[in-house]
């Protein structure tokens, strides 16, 4: 039994929307979720022909996901515009969570730093995998991953995080 491009595309829609969900939602927040998930998806359908298959699916979907953040954050001028972590009021900070917290201090990296830390840390995708979606040197990698570490320890010292 075939499928038809609309059940194709369902079924592919269905097996990787949380995981492109997730990984969006840490890099550019609740703002055009939505409208990121499905310019994804329908950037994702329009080019299937030139999935080479050299990688996962999701593999090379992550790349498509993280472009279109980028573009948002280009557009939106939120390119550099780091979260202010220092803007958590008193009141906040007394009944914040630990995943709060861990939020927080992602979303002061830059885009760069964080998708890196976001595909290795939440998404547990290997480095040789990361520079493949985000089209990178292994190296970059690594150095982009410590570099994210070094500014989340920061960020959860200065939260009274010990580590």
């Amino acid at each position: 039994m075939s499928l038809n491009s609309e059940e194709a595309f369902k079924l592919f829609y269905e097996s990787h929307a949380s995981k492109v969900r997730g990984l969006l939602f840490r890099l550019v927040g609740e703002a055009s979720l939505s409208d990121l998930t499905q310019e994804t998806f329908m950037k994702a359908w329009e080019y299937r022909e030139r999935f080479r298959g050299e990688s996962e699916a999701s593999t090379w979907l992550y790349r498509i996901a993280y472009n279109c953040a980028v573009d948002f954050l280009r557009r939106s001028g939120k390119a550099r515009e780091n979260l202010q972590i220092d803007l958590v009021t008193d009141t906040l900070e007394k009944n914040i969570s630990d995943k709060e917290i861990a939020n927080l201090a992602l979303k002061s990296l830059d885009i760069e730093h964080r998708a890196v830390a976001v595909l290795f840390y939440i998404e547990d995708q290997p480095i040789k995998d990361i520079a493949v979606i985000l089209e990178l040197p292994e190296g970059t990698v690594k150095s982009r991953l410590n570099h994210a570490r070094n500014k989340m320890s920061e960020v959860l010292t200065k939260k009274g995080v010990k580590l």
